[in-house]
């Protein structure tokens, strides 16, 4: 029987495809359907936000070689957050030592 069903199925699907051609109807695209781009950009590594996890992949960056394409993008993605905030820092840091000397910035001084 389940032989038969499927023989069932088959036949009505050829000959569904043989009639005349329905109107194609697409589902609404949705404001999430449209932004996702599949890029094969999925979270593998440490959220952001543990910072002791991301120092330990950050330090083996220096240490270590990859053993692989992703493992080096996930080394270079923690060393990231730690170069942003060393060189946000440095620049702040720099202000405040010798702050610039022209008449724009005294007024604000």
């Amino acid at each position: 029987q389940a032989a038969m069903s499927l023989l069932a199925a088959a036949a009505r699907v050829g000959a569904a495809s043989r009639a005349a051609p329905r109107a194609v109807t697409r589902a609404p695209l949705g404001p999430l359907r449209e932004a996702r781009r599949n890029l094969g950009e999925t979270t593998t590594g440490p959220p952001v936000s543990d910072l002791a996890a991301n120092w330990k992949l950050t330090v083996e960056f220096f240490t270590t070689s990859p053993l692989s394409y992703r493992e080096f993008k996930q080394r270079c993605i923690s060393l990231r957050i730690f170069a942003f905030t060393g060189v946000c820092s440095g620049c702040v840091l720099s202000f405040i030592i010798s702050p610039p000397k022209s008449s724009y910035w005294m007024t604000w001084s």
